[in-house]
């Protein structure tokens, strides 16, 4: 498997992960009905980056860590292994292992805005 991105060639936030976020995510994370009080819609960078989990010590995104993240263990369906709970996101469906992968290769990498 090939990743979108890495690294050395400029993988961030806003050209990777953002549209991910955008289309699986904000559907049930934005506004003052955010699901866990999670919302995503005005600043989801900054909702996770180095932002504290509700669910897990982890914090949601530790940049340079992805198996130290909690968002990773929820997407991987890994909750428990982070000491956490409820169900893996998004609720009712899996992301793809490529923008799975693509997840951690942008925590790995610091995660860059």
């Amino acid at each position: 498997m090939v990743l979108v991105g890495c690294a050395s060639d400029g993988l961030s936030f806003e050209e990777d992960i953002a549209p991910i976020v955008q289309y699986e995510c904000i559907g049930c994370h934005a506004g003052d009905e955010a699901e866990a009080g999670f919302d995503l819609y005005d600043d989801a960078f900054g909702a996770m980056v180095d932002a504290s989990s509700a669910q897990s010590e982890y914090p949601l995104v530790a940049p340079g860590a992805a198996l130290e993240s909690y968002l990773w263990h929820k997407l991987n369906g890994t909750q428990v292994l982070a000491e956490g709970s409820g169900s893996n996101m998004p609720l009712g469906r899996w992301l793809s292992d490529e923008e799975i992968d693509l997840f951690a290769a942008w925590i790995d990498a610091g995660a860059p805005e």
